[in-house]
């Protein structure tokens, strides 16, 4: 008996679901979309309803799609011409275009470099400004940091850390896969710290130890450039954000 009463239960959740579908393709083939075209966008629509895209901008793509498409039908393009797979349409319109963006370089490239140059040398400074402070001892008994390889090192800081995001950006053409670019990665802290160490070992007379107030002076300067250069430019992260 309980059987017979689930088939019939059952058959009417998949008509239910035939009828939503049935209705769902209407759409598409009362815009003035070709039988093939319309059957793409009703995929496509599907394929994209299981993202996590917010409806408005998942209607605003669609609609565009069906707008273009009903253009390009006029010179015998199809959706397959125009969007490729349904798979990697739906990726495009999620993630966005990927651009041939440069790593190095562009317009917000050189202002980033700057800040983290900037972010370096105030912690730098700070740091052994406050180390020294407190214990001055520091300055005979251990081998104290020069101010020429506090520069060097947050210069390099500075180049190689807004190329990091870049690097693994989904939305920029990388010329080299994943694991080359992390060994990229990896080769810039070791030249980071290669420089760092070859401007440590400079005579004193180019890379002197400048004491606790000039440093801790340096720093809190680094923090009112920082402060101005994140009012004046586009800082990705970073202090301040």
């Amino acid at each position: 008996m309980s059987d017979n009463k689930k088939q019939p239960r059952n058959a009417g959740v998949h008509q239910k679901r035939n009828d939503v579908a049935a209705n769902e393709r209407a759409v598409f083939d009362n815009v003035g979309l070709t039988k093939r075209n319309a059957d793409y966008m009703f995929r496509f629509n599907r394929a994209l309803d299981k993202t996590k895209l917010s409806p408005e901008k998942k209607a605003e793509a669609v609609q565009n799609m069906v707008n273009e498409l009903v253009e390009g039908q006029k010179s015998g393009k199809t959706a397959k011409n125009l969007y490729g797979d349904i798979d990697g349409q739906v990726k495009l319109v999620v993630e966005g275009p990927q651009h041939p963006d440069a790593v190095i370089g562009g317009p917000d490239y050189w202002p980033n470099m700057a800040y983290n140059a900037l972010t370096f040398f105030m912690i730098f400074n700070l740091m052994f400004g406050l180390m020294y402070l407190f214990s001055p001892k520091l300055l005979q008994t251990s081998s104290p940091v020069g101010i020429t390889a506090i520069l060097v090192s947050a210069l390099v800081a500075g180049f190689i850390l807004p190329i990091m995001p870049r690097m693994f950006d989904p939305k920029i053409k990388h010329k080299y896969n994943g694991w080359i670019r992390a060994l990229f990665v990896l080769l810039g802290f070791v030249v980071w710290m290669l420089l760092f160490y070859a401007a440590q070992l400079l005579p004193p007379i180019i890379n002197p130890v400048i004491g606790a107030w000039p440093s801790i002076i340096l720093g809190v300067l680094a923090i009112v450039a920082m402060f101005l250069m994140r009012r004046r430019y586009p800082i990705r992260g970073g202090f301040f954000g």
